[in-house]
């Protein structure tokens, strides 16, 4: 561990690494910053305790305190220190948990290039001596870089989801045009000599395969619009004001239902339609209406099991207003306190331990984005109602 002779004037930047090496290499590379090293988390909080540090840069892997619990430790005790992190690719999932958890700003790959890694500390001071003056100015700075950071990751993980999917999708249109071929294996096998009940599973099976596989090509489908929609973040948008087609709803409810009926199965409770087979069209994209769906039909679905009682009921009514479609998603779970209401779709907050908090605030931005209303009413104990409000295509 290294320790100055005398306070820095410049804000202070802790960098810990449990190789030698590294910590040489680190604070070699960066002479324009106040830099002290050590070579565990303890050493680490040593320094903490005796100088008003700026910045804490820590590997993640490490014998005896982890990174993670570095990180845990440093945000209680000094949480006016900015907190990063440096990692190798391998340790995404790790570092999205501590951008989930508020434990960094930001995360440093390695192996880092100099001047990117200038401009991530500079911008780690800066924020600091912001937050000296103003804490609200100094969340608010901390919330969009979270944002940014978790875009980031998105992005390195697109570019792995491409190869797998295509592969899926290719593998999808090969049983497809085997199940053109299941009617004429049905008949061979009710002819057949199997025993009574292999002949009759599968008949089932061939009997189902082809509403199955379709499903799941409209799913793989939808992974790939995702996909690909995230693919254009930060591009610019050159067909942002040009009119989209009108969408028929009914077959995204359907499949949005369909999609979250596994869910409803576990917590022994039911997801249903009530409203017209036939809907007027909406100016909203197929796989940002299906998004949206999907994410209240699933979050309606975890309510009713944490109310652990069978015979729970999620529903999706839809009816007609003059010139609105009007879709609500009901259920019957454990509902919101007040205050939890009132937080709901504020960007990081949740209620769940594996949520991200991000889902409502997106539902809220990509129905507003079609020029319609995303609704939230409920009442702790009695269950929620989701209101989606959508202008209908004229």
């Amino acid at each position: 561990m290294t320790a100055p002779t005398q306070l820095p004037s410049r804000p202070l930047i802790v960098y810990v690494d449990d190789e030698h090496p590294n910590r040489v290499v680190f604070a070699a590379a960066l002479p324009e910053f106040q830099i002290l090293t050590a070579e565990s988390g303890e050493q680490a909080l040593e320094l903490l305790a005796l100088h008003d540090v700026a910045v804490l840069v820590t590997d993640m892997r490490m014998p005896g305190m982890r990174g993670d619990e570095l990180l845990r430790l440093v945000k209680q005790q000094h949480p006016q220190v900015m907190r990063m992190v440096v990692t190798a690719h391998s340790d995404i999932d790790p570092i999205l948990s501590a951008i989930n958890e508020g434990l960094v700003a930001r995360y440093i790959i390695k192996p880092w290039e100099r001047d990117e890694l200038a401009q991530v500390l500079q911008w780690a001071c800066e924020a600091w001596q912001f937050g000296r003056t103003s804490a609200a100015l100094h969340q608010r700075l901390l919330e969009t870089e979270r944002l940014a950071t978790l875009g980031t990751i998105a992005g390195r993980r697109v570019h792995d989801l491409r190869q797998p999917l295509m592969s899926q999708m290719a593998n999808i249109e090969y049983i497809a045009e085997l199940a053109q071929d299941a009617p004429a294996i049905a008949e061979l096998v009710d002819a057949s000599s199997f025993p009574e009940a292999q002949r009759e599973r599968l008949t089932h099976v061939l009997v189902d395969l082809p509403s199955a596989v379709a499903d799941l090509k409209i799913a793989t489908e939808h992974l790939s619009r995702l996909i690909g929609g995230l693919r254009e973040l930060g591009r610019p948008r050159r067909d942002e004001h040009v009119a989209r087609d009108p969408v028929d709803p009914a077959p995204v409810i359907r499949h949005a239902i369909a999609a979250c009926q596994e869910l409803a199965v576990k917590s022994r409770s039911t997801i249903g339609y009530s409203g017209p087979a036939q809907l007027p069209r909406v100016h909203m994209p197929e796989t940002e209406l299906l998004q949206v769906l999907i994410n209240a039909i699933s979050n309606a679905a975890h309510a009713v099991a944490a109310r652990s009682a069978p015979g729970g009921r999620v529903s999706v009514d839809v009816q007609r207003a003059k010139d609105t479609l009007e879709l609500q998603v009901r259920d019957t779970g454990v509902g919101m306190s007040a205050e939890v209401l009132k937080r709901v779709g504020t960007p990081f907050y949740t209620t769940r331990a594996e949520g991200t908090g991000l889902g409502v605030s997106q539902c809220q931005r990509l129905v507003g984005a079609a020029g319609g209303r995303f609704l939230i009413d409920s009442e702790q104990g009695v269950g929620t109602v989701v209101t989606i409000i959508l202008p209908i295509a004229t």
